[in-house]
């Protein structure tokens, strides 16, 4: 039996992998054995994917509905998949439609044929013969026979270039509808549409060109007066920007505008943003993202034929906190033609030519600078003061050289990696106390603390040697400005560290550097000075820290902070992304 499973088993390995399984098997018993489980009868072959799945158990079950979304899910989304659309295959033997009486559908009525309107197509008109009769439907909608669609396209065209429409309900031409604002001109517009091979591009030429479309925006009194409403379309309404073109926008603006035709649709509402045209945004009918309704997207649910315009404050609020705004002001304020701008007022200028495509007046340069001097205020304090590495100590410049971190972290302290000495660094180890020496001048424990801002401090430690054996450590206070500002030697005991008045610049280093001297065994020292700002400028934050703790403020690694504040070029850039001069079309 163990013979013949592990000739079956071998048979199933080969199956696995597509060679060929032996027609016949030299011995009869392990013959019918195959047959029975790999012959055309076979009730395994027999079983199709369902019933095998069937007869799994649960977890096994849920396994592979699992597998199968993530295939289902990489073949919707890879770049490699090839493109899909959604089709329609005509049933060859549709099925007759009934009237259901009092909608309930067993209870099957009259039969209804499949037709075309009456109110459009006649009295005369006749029953759909071709399959379903879509493809008639279809043609019976867009035929020059049919008055209706082609009004009903162009009013749309020019509520997208005007704002409002001729008539102002675009979904219903019916009797208690609003009589269009001009009936010639609708008929006149869908006359020409109609004529000219249903061609929007000419349709929208058309329009564009007209000098209706040409109209200035600026207000006249005695029309005013006659029509307040502009129904007659006497100037051009000023329009806000949807969704799409205000989010275009800020990408042409910022130069990260992606204009490449086609593709996938792409998420446009998480980082890092994509550069894609807003029309390439992937559209979750049933997850619309709170993103596009802000904004007063269509619902993808339900048939639109306008959208609303509301301002509310989660509109100004996006604009002035997203991230994706955010990022935006600061490609703009790093555009090439702002760099080489010569000066202040050179930079204002070329940024109102990006965004507004004209020069700013001398009013809006004076604004403009005012906000950016008040927006300069003092650089931003870094909020870690300490690093933690080894280097030497050079007598003839007397100042530190070869910082390096060290690179690895226990947990509790720094030093060369998992094993103490290391195979490269040796010995040198720094914690919140103190640390050991390297093994050479070229490897000393180095404590660095980097200056916030200018002004006076004062130092306070104490240098120790705890061990009995050795021939003790250095201590030296060096200044990468001023170079050594003192030094001492522990061997068996505590010395005092303290400096005072010491005069430092902002990014100034304050190294304390701990080495050996003859010998690097027993040289475990503690040190963990602390300092203080004894004076600063006046314009220095008020919660600016003053004291900084070698030993409280020891820690491990500092992740960067994630988002810096933006420049005051940067908030300026966001006020003219946040302009009503960028999202109004006037």
């Amino acid at each position: 039996y163990n013979s013949l499973f592990s000739s079956m088993e071998g048979e199933g390995r080969r199956m696995e992998t597509n060679v060929p399984a032996p027609k016949r098997l030299p011995e009869e018993p392990r013959e019918a054995i195959r047959q029975i489980l790999h012959g055309s009868g076979s009730p395994i072959l027999a079983l199709s994917g369902d019933e095998l799945q069937g007869l799994t158990d649960t977890p096994v079950q849920q396994k592979l509905r699992a597998l199968k979304r993530k295939l289902d899910e990489l073949d919707a989304t890879h770049a490699g998949a090839p493109p899909r659309a959604m089709a329609l295959l005509d049933n060859a033997s549709p099925t007759e439609p009934v009237v259901f009486r009092r909608g309930n559908p067993g209870n099957p009525g009259d039969k209804v044929p499949r037709q075309f309107l009456e109110i459009v197509a006649g009295p005369n008109r006749k029953p759909f013969t071709q399959g379903s009769g879509r493809m008639e439907m279809a043609r019976a909608i867009a035929s020059p026979d049919n008055p209706l669609t082609a009004r009903v396209f162009v009013n749309r065209a020019w509520l997208h270039h005007f704002g409002t429409p001729l008539v102002r309900t675009p979904s219903d031409f019916g009797l208690r509808s609003d009589p269009p604002t001009h009936p010639q001109l609708l008929d006149y517009l869908a006359s020409r549409f109609v004529a000219e091979g249903w061609s929007m591009k000419k349709l929208h030429r058309l329009i564009l060109l007209s000098s209706a479309y040409q109209q200035s925006s600026l207000d006249s009194p005695k029309a005013s007066k006659i029509d307040p409403g502009n129904q007659l379309f006497w100037r051009m309404n000023r329009q806000r920007l949807d969704f799409e073109a205000m989010r275009d926008t800020l990408l042409a603006v910022s130069g990260k505008l992606d204009p490449t035709l086609g593709g996938r649709g792409v998420d446009i509402t998480t980082e890092p943003f994509t550069g894609r045209r807003t029309v390439y945004g992937f559209v979750e009918r049933q997850n619309l993202p709170g993103l596009f309704r802000t904004f007063d997207f269509a619902s993808p649910d339900t048939t639109s034929p306008q959208r609303f315009s509301t301002t509310v404050p989660q509109q100004a609020l996006f604009l002035m906190n997203s991230p994706f705004v955010v990022e935006l002001a600061r490609r703009l304020a790093q555009r090439p033609e702002l760099r080489q701008a010569s000066s202040e007022d050179e930079k204002i200028r070329r940024l109102y030519q990006i965004a507004f495509q004209r020069q700013p007046d001398a009013d809006e340069i004076a604004l403009a600078r005012g906000f950016l001097q008040d927006q300069a205020g003092p650089p931003e304090e870094e909020p870690y003061a300490w690093s933690y590495g080894y280097g030497r100590f050079e007598d003839a410049t007397e100042r530190v050289a070869g910082f390096t971190a060290l690179p690895y972290w226990t947990g509790y302290a720094w030093q060369g990696g998992t094993n103490l000495p290391d195979s490269k660094l040796g010995w040198v180890i720094l914690n919140a106390e103190g640390g050991h020496v390297g093994n050479d001048a070229n490897h000393a424990a180095i404590r660095r603390w980097r200056a916030p801002r200018d002004g006076m401090i004062r130092i306070n430690g104490r240098l120790n040697h705890p061990s009995d054996q050795g021939d003790g450590v250095r201590g030296r206070i060096v200044s990468s400005e001023r170079g050594l500002l003192a030094q001492w030697t522990a061997t068996h005991q505590e010395v005092g560290t303290s400096l005072d008045r010491i005069a430092v610049k902002r990014g100034e280093f304050i190294d304390f550097v701990t080495d050996c001297r003859q010998s690097v065994e027993f040289d475990s020292f503690h040190w963990s000075p602390s300092i203080t700002m004894v004076s600063s400028p006046a314009e220095a934050p008020a919660d600016a820290p003053m004291t900084w703790s070698a030993q409280t403020e020891f820690s491990g690694p500092i992740k960067p902070k994630e988002k810096k504040p933006l420049t005051h070029w940067e908030k300026y850039a966001q006020v003219l992304l946040l302009a009503n001069e960028l999202a109004f079309v006037d």
